[in-house]
């Protein structure tokens, strides 16, 4: 992952001499609150199904690890899933963003992102539930992209996510009560819920929105 994160500066880099900026990962300290924010609402929306899927006595949980402990593997888990989060996005959205014309639709863009999205996980693709819930998540990070103008607060929610479903693979011991084989469906309903939160707290002004032409400008006067 490593490897394509330096890669993908290189080809960026080549191809619109931005680097990252490019994709959307410019200005950290004035757009930090979005990536912080993200996380935070990543991890619970993952979090939630989960609970609910206890709350419904479809699943139980435990786990043998101290509070300590649980903090420590967390802390591990978020390092360790940083890069694949970063480097799915820069994929799947950051090169698309790159490129995209401002005078298409943002609803396409949308669309598209979260269709190559789904995609890049194709060998997932005989499991409609799988599909349909990595689809949807690709639909809420696309359209945080967008509409922030910068890919720190969809980095924030994928990562987030991604934490919590390491959290619940190696901390948490999930032992399943009733086989109903909607689990898949009920984290695609939690991601839209959370498309939906994240609407409402976009119209609530709770994300910076990046002016991406005067973060270009900006950047290129920095180098």
């Amino acid at each position: 992952m490593l490897v394509f994160v330096i890669a993908s500066f290189i080809v960026i880099k080549i191809q619109k001499h931005e680097g990252f900026a490019a994709y959307g990962l410019f200005q950290f300290r004035k757009y930090k609150f979005n990536l912080l924010k993200g996380i935070l609402l990543g991890f619970v929306f993952a979090v939630f199904a989960n609970f609910i899927s206890v709350w419904l006595k479809w699943n139980t949980f435990s786990t043998n690890f101290s509070f300590a402990q649980i903090i420590i593997q967390t802390l591990i888990f978020a390092i360790g899933t940083l890069l694949p989060s970063l480097a799915e996005d820069i994929l799947t959205r950051g090169y698309l963003f790159a490129h995209w014309n401002k005078g298409w639709s943002k609803n396409l863009f949308v669309f598209i992102s979260a269709l190559v999205f789904a995609l890049n996980h194709i060998f997932r693709l005989t499991h409609a539930d799988v599909m349909i819930y990595i689809f949807i998540l690709g639909l809420l990070l696309a359209w945080c992209l967008v509409y922030t103008r910068s890919l720190w607060l969809t980095l924030g929610i994928h990562w987030g996510s991604n934490i919590a479903y390491q959290f619940f693979a190696n901390v948490i011991s999930l032992k399943t009560l009733k086989e109903t084989g909607l689990d898949n469906y009920l984290l695609a309903a939690c991601y839209f819920i959370g498309w939906i939160i994240a609407m409402a707290l976009y119209k609530a002004k709770a994300f910076a929105i990046a002016n991406r032409n005067v973060a270009m400008k900006t950047e290129r006067i920095s180098e």
